[in-house]
């Protein structure tokens, strides 16, 4: 209920109406993974599943086979075809955590996908193209991303961390303890009055 997160609350809202790939910024912790949810629920995709991976566990190998997909057989006979998590997007938004943490050689295989959708699955030569919204997170400074990627997140969105929302701190402590409790109710019965911790 901090003035930070109202102004948060509100610059997603502005965000979310918008069809454009979103840069969201943040220290770890901050809560950059809920405000992607949040903008994929207020924007005119909504009714789509939000496809989440973080980008940090994509292997290096593998950049092209895990966005893109591959057609049946290809590249091994046998194999079933896969839509990638662009595949997976379609129509939706496709968030990628820990965008930073991806080498710049890397970073360049989202480039034409971010301007114009447009994309290859492995072993078919014709091109698709996909209807997307891209909203990536990271706790780097966005100077480390490749500068012709950051250029294609035409918004951005700041979260403060925890050391600018200090009453906040409390509702969320409240919030983790009655989680905790629903777990575990020898707990709550000594520990929780009602629905509050003591």
């Amino acid at each position: 209920e901090s003035a930070a997160a109202w102004q948060l609350r509100e610059r997603i809202r502005q965000v979310a109406r918008r069809n454009l790939h979103c840069l969201i910024m943040g220290p770890s912790g901050a809560g950059k993974e809920l405000c992607a949810e949040a903008l994929h629920k207020q924007s005119p995709r909504a009714k789509r599943t939000l496809v989440a991976r973080n980008a940090a566990t994509i292997p290096e190998g593998l950049m092209d086979a895990e966005l893109f997909g591959n057609i049946k057989d290809y590249p091994n006979p046998g194999m079933e075809a896969r839509p990638g998590l662009v595949g997976e997007a379609e129509g939706s938004t496709l968030f990628l955590d820990e965008i930073g943490e991806l080498p710049q050689r890397l970073q360049t295989h989202l480039l034409r996908l971010m301007d114009g959708g447009e994309f290859h699955r492995l072993g078919e030569a014709k091109v698709r193209l996909a209807d997307f919204t891209m909203i990536a997170a990271t706790n780097r400074p966005p100077e480390q991303l490749k500068e012709d990627l950051l250029a294609r997140f035409v918004m951005h969105i700041e979260v403060p961390g925890l050391d600018a929302r200090r009453g906040d701190v409390p509702l969320l402590m409240r919030y983790a303890l009655q989680d905790f409790a629903r777990s575990e109710p020898e707990i709550a019965h000594r520990f929780f009055e009602e629905a509050d911790p003591g």
